[in-house]
């Protein structure tokens, strides 16, 4: 029988758990694309109240637009939610890692576990974005754009955070060194996600001439991020040789 990652057998791989995974995200993916600001509280609300909280405001709810400020200077909307975040992370947890695990109970805890955590993570990970792009609209930004500097500074956010979820998982699951199949889940999927799915659903036609930009600037950082995690992964070996 083939061998394939860890050297498991073919046949003894979760690929329950690597559907369903896909499957769910790709029905969370379609929710999102659909939802207005009302259809988005699961995520908008919790996020919103820590965004104000932090901030010592009072946002207040428009409809069909999000959550604003009270000067009406900035607004969580439904593109702010997170949610392409959150589907990365649990895709990542799911397919990364479930087929370290070797019973059906532990991989269906795995999948709950890792849409939850995903969930979770996605509120934090992004009332900090939403806090620093605020603070980016009111700076020098040194040439660049606030929406280039908000695209700039999703995609570091969005990019650490994953990168960090597969360092801690990869502990948690016992590995001794991030295989190449694992660790290019994080560049490839964020690059699926932020921009082959816009060219596939044609969602890149709404962004006109500035797709070639944003696809410009979030694989450079996707490849500038990879080269960081795969030198320093090269220095840790060193040093442990």
């Amino acid at each position: 029988m083939r061998r394939t990652l860890d050297g498991r057998r073919l046949r003894d791989l979760p690929w329950a758990s690597w559907v369903t995974a896909v499957l769910a995200a790709y029905a969370l993916k379609l929710h999102y694309s659909r939802a207005a600001a009302e259809d988005l509280g699961w995520v908008l609300v919790p996020t919103a109240r820590a965004v104000g909280w932090l901030r010592g405001e009072t946002l207040t709810f428009v409809s069909g637009s999000g959550w604003t400020a009270a000067d009406g200077s900035w607004v969580i909307a439904p593109a702010c939610a997170g949610v392409n975040f959150l589907i990365l992370v649990a895709t990542v947890a799911v397919l990364g890692f479930a087929h370290r695990l070797r019973s059906r109970g532990s991989r269906l805890a795995w999948w709950l576990g890792a849409f939850a955590g995903a969930y979770l993570l996605t509120v934090a990970v992004n009332t900090l974005r939403i806090l620093a792009a605020v603070e980016l609209y009111r700076r020098d930004l040194g040439g660049l754009s606030p929406e280039q500097a908000h695209r700039l500074l999703g995609t570091v956010i969005y990019q650490g955070g994953l990168w960090a979820v597969h360092g801690l998982l990869d502990r948690l699951t016992g590995g001794s060194r991030v295989s190449l199949t694992t660790a290019l889940l994080v560049p490839g999927l964020f690059l699926g996600m932020t921009v082959v799915v816009p060219l596939l659903t044609g969602n890149w036609r709404e962004m006109g001439g500035l797709y070639g930009e944003h696809a410009m600037m979030v694989s450079l950082v996707t490849l500038v991020t990879l080269a960081t995690v795969w030198l320093a992964g090269r220095i840790a070996a060193r040093r442990c040789a």
